[in-house]
């Protein structure tokens, strides 16, 4: 992963790939495990794009973004806070099952 942008994974989007964004900050206490959950999801599901949003690097703030972590899959909030892993995984099976 790159500073900067923070994308992991594939750098076109089409319609089949699922974009998984993590918003975090410096100050947040359990953003560090955020930043171990985006590279698992990457390594489990490499057309997984995997954006890490970093507010303290100037990022703009995403819609319905009210602390850090939020994830959010495909622009939608799915988790403020650190989702349980299995859960997350379920989330994202289920969305590639919806595009196939």
């Amino acid at each position: 992963m790159k500073n900067g942008d923070g994308r992991m994974g594939a750098t076109t989007r089409n319609t089949h790939h699922t974009l998984l964004q993590i918003v975090v900050s410096r100050d947040c206490p359990t953003c560090e495990e955020s930043r171990t959950v985006a590279l698992e999801m990457h390594e489990m599901f490499p057309l997984l794009e995997v954006e890490l949003i970093d507010l303290d690097a100037g990022h703009p703030v995403p819609d319905g973004v009210v602390a850090t972590p939020t994830y959010l899959l495909d622009g939608t909030v799915i988790s403020l806070g650190n989702p349980r892993r299995e859960d997350l995984i379920r989330k994202i099976t289920e969305l590639h099952a919806l595009q196939i």
